[in-house]
């Protein structure tokens, strides 16, 4: 193991966290919106809390090595929860709260949970429906005893109370707080002596991946091959303590649970916004020097920017365009170790000033960059951003890998590329393109299932990601497409679809799409256009006011549409062009099944809904 950053005696997620305790216990660590006002907590108050629900937990019979639900969105008490589990000598099991009924209850049921932290009776209930086929959960927790829904459910309610779920009286449920009570007997000594007993290989956290192509698998991941990716991270990525790092991805999420424990690590505080709904007025508020994110959001940060722009009239359209030419050519420069001279350096610092400050100002001021991961970024979108200031720094991994196998550096990067492999990690490409990877980040088993975990880690400890890549003549690792995923027409040809993807939704028209054309003649394309851009495109254009779902059919959308595709095709080779393409009366989403909860695209089940339409495409009647 490579250990250098890091203190040698930090061997577990618990001792990085009490070392920073007792290091800067005043630093206001976390940030959190909460009723429209932020609210600091220092690391001796987060302390202070999950010490005393540890305790509480001990004190209900939770033992080392037991198993935690946690389904809750990404807030204080979710990291509150989340340390007082392993505090306790247990292990956390995150669940989604976007997480479908029968989702949770595999993850509850496959896991053997004991103990369940819930945000609120919606996420109760999805535990409770199935109750009688979990006898290995003996409490949950709630952190809210009220549900505020987005919009009415089937009932025609906005709010969903404790009492809407379970009775009063329920012994099996119980609000977190009660836990500082429970455990108020317990000797002062007892999380020490729990500390002292948890090793290195003993199990962190049961991250279940998102089941795109099926059932979702609990990967373990111990508490070593954290430190060493916090370890790693921290060598390779400019994250200092003075820094403010926007969180706002799930906490499920082991891209977002490694940024988490990073933070604790270095010490950087991290700001959470209210909920996602207020996540673009809370940025600004925030002012963050540095936010993770996956790709879909600097697509959608993309979209309102262009937006913006098209709705300002072609006077600053051009204004814009203009900017965003000299912003690139420095790009260029940026990209080959160089800066801008001349009348170049003048031009871009009107640029910065006039045009790029307004960009900036959306996201606080102070943003120095982007960290993406959890799918491909597309390089058109990390040039537009560099041209714009704003560098994006793309890494690579998997869950099986605990989030970060390769990372591209803030003074060594290549756009269009996931980096190098972090310190302590390998990669290689193999023989049909996969790539591998081996370190000490890597998970320990896929949880009861030792079939998979033999298929997945071979006997010389590399794990076969099912992704196709190459690495370059400078060492950087370019991922290409997944290896289930290619698509092979009828000619013969290979096919990266999700390259073509991100290649078509550069256009600020459209918001997602799937390509298909698997064993087919030629390739297709299912089109979710971007809404606010239609709108404002059809308003600039004289059309009537519509629904977006009417828009979307209207007859002057299809001809835009057609000429975004077109254009992209006249890049491509001819067997990757698309041929025929739908657009569809809405966008995908998670809560109708077509994304995972890390907004990854459900293939199949975007494919069986619009199975006669796919195939309408290859009729000779379409």
């Amino acid at each position: 193991m490579v250990r250098t950053g890091l203190d040698p005696s930090i061997r577990t997620v618990v001792d990085l966290f009490e070392h920073s305790v007792q290091n800067k216990p005043n630093h206001a660590i976390l940030r959190c919106k909460v009723r429209g006002r932020w609210h600091d907590t220092t690391f001796a108050e987060w302390r202070a809390t999950s010490a005393s629900w540890a305790r509480g937990l001990l004190a209900a019979g939770l033992e080392k090595g037991d198993r935690v639900l946690i389904a809750a969105t990404t807030r204080r008490e979710w990291m509150i929860a989340d340390m007082a589990v392993l505090m306790a000598g247990g292990v956390t099991v995150p669940i989604y709260p976007s997480a479908v009924d029968s989702e949770a209850q595999w993850i509850a049921e496959d896991s053997t949970a004991r103990f369940a932290f819930v945000e609120d009776p919606v996420q109760l209930a999805k535990l409770a429906v199935y109750r009688e086929r979990l006898p290995d959960l003996i409490k949950v927790f709630y952190l809210d005893d009220v549900a505020q829904l987005p919009r009415p459910d089937t009932l025609g309610r906005t709010l969903v109370r404790l009492g809407d779920v379970t009775a009063a009286a329920d012994p099996w449920v119980a609000p977190a707080t009660d836990l500082a009570a429970l455990g108020r007997d317990l000797p002062d000594d007892v999380l020490p002596r729990v500390r002292q007993v948890i090793r290195a290989q003993d199990a962190c956290t049961v991250v279940y991946t998102s089941g795109t192509t099926g059932r979702p698998k609990g990967v373990v991941l111990s508490q070593g091959a954290f430190i060493f990716e916090t370890d790693a991270c921290q060598q390779s990525l400019d994250v200092r303590d003075d820094d403010s790092l926007f969180l706002f991805l799930p906490l499920a999420h082991s891209f977002a649970k490694v940024v988490y424990v990073v933070c604790i690590g270095v010490g950087c505080q991290m700001s959470l916004p209210e909920s996602m709904a207020t996540l673009l007025t809370d940025l600004p508020e925030a002012a963050p020097t540095v936010m993770p994110a996956v790709p879909r959001v600097f697509e959608k940060i993309h979209a309102k920017i262009l937006a913006g722009v098209e709705a300002q009239g072609p006077l600053r359209k051009r204004a814009f365009q203009a900017a965003l030419a000299v912003g690139k050519r420095v790009s260029v420069l940026q990209q080959q170790g160089k800066q801008p001279t001349g009348l170049l350096k003048l031009e871009y610092e009107v640029a910065q000033r006039l045009v790029f400050a307004k960009i900036h100002a959306l996201l606080g001021g102070r943003m120095r960059g982007f960290i993406s991961g959890g799918a491909p970024l597309s390089k058109a979108l990390a040039e537009f951003f560099h041209a714009c200031g704003i560098l994006i720094l793309e890494g690579y991994g998997m869950t099986e890998n605990c989030a970060a196998a390769t990372v591209n550096r803030p003074d060594d990067y290549r756009l269009g590329t996931v980096g190098k492999p972090i310190p302590g990690v390998e990669v290689v490409i193999a023989g049909d393109g996969e790539v591998l990877i081996r370190g000490a980040n890597l998970m320990t088993c896929y949880l009861n299932n030792p079939a998979e975990t033999a298929a997945t880690i071979d006997g010389d400890g590399w794990l076969h990601t099912g992704d196709i890549g190459e690495i370059d003549d400078g060492g950087y690792l370019r991922i290409t497409d997944r290896k289930k995923d290619l698509i092979i027409t009828a000619g013969g040809k290979n096919v990266a679809p999700q390259n073509l993807e991100s290649h078509l939704k550069a256009s600020p028209y459209i918001s997602n799409c799937m390509v298909y054309g698997d064993r087919r003649k030629f390739l297709s394309v299912l089109i979710a256009v971007d809404d606010d851009a239609i709108k404002v495109w059809a308003r600039d254009r004289g059309l009537p006011p519509q629904s977006p779902t009417d828009l979307t059919q209207h007859a002057e959308v299809w001809k835009l549409i057609h000429g975004e595709i077109e254009a992209r095709n006249k890049t491509l080779a001819s067997y990757e062009t698309i041929k025929k393409f739908a657009i569809l009366h809405r966008d995908f989403t998670v809560e109708e099944g077509d994304l995972t909860p890390s907004l990854k695209l459900r293939r199949k089940e975007i494919t069986k809904k619009n199975q006669g339409l796919l195939d309408s495409f290859y009729s000779e009647h379409y």
